[in-house]
């Protein structure tokens, strides 16, 4: 009996103890805040941003997967593929079923193997302020369009968007519809090529105000652009437009710029440095910027390789483009990341990117999808890897559904080819 009572006592004293040093932790971490967020703005362990599927969709062979979403959650995708032998084309296909099937694709180009789909160099399709969805790409030596007015059914005809007598390249192209059914067009183009410094091209836009019926004459932006990193486009609610890209200055100083427009895109502003220092380096970096508008303030985010680190950048204006508060790096300690894209999800700016997990083979595993938000502080939180199919990934995008839904895509590089992947999440409950 004497023995059964000490061992009681020295399991209540254990088990006091150990009460007592979980209490004491429990004092010495931060204090939980809403929704699972901790008192310094980071997420608890274990808390996401997202909730994704735990396989992704394969939507088709191809790359270059854009999505286009209906207030009903209907989904459009386009993407660039080879049907046979030969060049690629544009297909389209839907899902009535939130992703879960998708109907057969076919070719919106006419032109069988005319479509030229590469890196940033992607193909784009916005939907328009009614039914309409428009697609956009470089179609042989010229840029494309063509839209459709029946729910997905079929595509008018092509249009050529660049002038018709411009010669030199088009491509690395961009299309976004402003609030008003505005659609703007962007890219880079070599027609000034006795103008430009070597290495370098011109920036040019063109916009129709018909639904894409009509367009207006090419309007040059800017020279001296890096000729291989795709521009962006943002609108605010007061009606600016604003144009980003990679300019070249003096000693290959290439440095992301912000120019604005308060007449519909006719003039443009004085050319403004998201940050004083670039990246100085004789090539392109085939990555350009992202940039969206969030209550008011300008969000851009970019790839550097500057002073020998791979890693993205962000800046943000207040005061509509005239100025910039750099927010230095972004990525937190995900190695190589690059190409980033940024959409608006409730009041702040989410970039979606890829890049490496540190801890996985020394930082040389598959590249992977990442996901972070920005605050309208400008406080970025910590990434979280998205899942993928187990290949590494390239140029991810990020969409916003309804109903606390969003969506990623990416082209996943598989020995059997390319693969046009769809994730589907949910926002966790806030």
């Amino acid at each position: 009996m004497i023995i059964n009572k000490n061992i009681n006592l020295c399991f209540v004293l254990s088990l006091l103890i150990f009460i007592v040093s979980c209490t004491g932790n429990i004092k010495n971490s931060p204090n939980p805040g809403p929704s699972g967020m901790l008192s310094d703005g980071h997420l608890e362990k274990g808390q996401r941003l997202v909730n994704w599927e735990s396989t992704p969709q394969v939507v088709g062979q191809g790359n270059g997967l854009q999505l286009m979403l209906k207030t009903s959650e209907g989904m459009n995708f386009v993407y660039a593929g080879h049907k046979g032998k030969g060049g690629q084309d544009l297909f389209y296909l839907s899902s009535h079923n939130v992703g879960d099937t998708f109907s057969k694709p076919y070719p919106i180009n006419k032109v069988p193997g005319e479509v030229s789909a590469h890196g940033e160099n992607g193909p784009l399709l916005r939907k328009g302020p009614g039914i309409e969805m428009y697609a956009f790409w470089q179609g042989g030596k010229d840029l494309k369009f063509a839209r459709s007015m029946n729910f997905g059914r079929s595509f008018t005809p092509a249009v050529i968007v660049n002038d018709a007598e411009a010669k030199g390249y088009h491509s690395f192209q961009t299309m976004e519809v402003g609030p008003d059914g505005t659609i703007y067009f962007a890219w880079l183009d070599g027609r000034d090529r006795e103008t430009n410094p070597p290495g370098t091209g011109s920036l040019y836009i063109a916009k129709s105000v018909d639904q894409g019926k009509t367009f207006g004459k090419n309007i040059k932006v800017s020279g001296a652009i890096c000729p291989c990193c795709r521009p962006a486009i943002a609108f605010d609610d007061s009606g600016k437009v604003f144009i980003s890209w990679r300019h070249v200055y003096e000693g290959d100083n290439r440095v992301v710029v912000v120019s604005t427009s308060e007449d519909k895109g006719d003039t443009w502003s004085d050319k403004v440095r998201v940050t004083k220092e670039g990246w100085k380096i004789n090539g392109c970096a085939h990555s350009g910027p992202t940039m969206s508008t969030v209550n008011g303030k300008l969000f851009v985010a970019w790839y550097s390789g500057a002073n020998n680190r791979s890693s993205l950048r962000g800046a943000i204006s207040s005061d509509g483009g005239k100025n910039f508060e750099y927010l230095g790096e972004i990525q937190g300690e995900v190695l190589d990341a690059n190409h980033p894209d940024i959409q608006v999800i409730g009041d702040d700016a989410w970039v979606i990117f890829q890049g490496r997990e540190p801890s996985v083979d020394n930082g040389w595993g598959n590249i992977r999808p990442w996901l972070m938000k920005i605050s309208g502080m400008g406080k970025p939180s910590q990434p979280e890897m998205l899942p993928s199919l187990g290949d590494s990934v390239s140029y991810p995008l990020l969409f916003a559904g309804s109903g606390g839904r969003v969506y990623a895509t990416w082209t996943e590089l598989a020995e059997g080819g390319q693969k046009a992947v769809l994730c589907r999440g949910r926002l966790t409950k806030s």
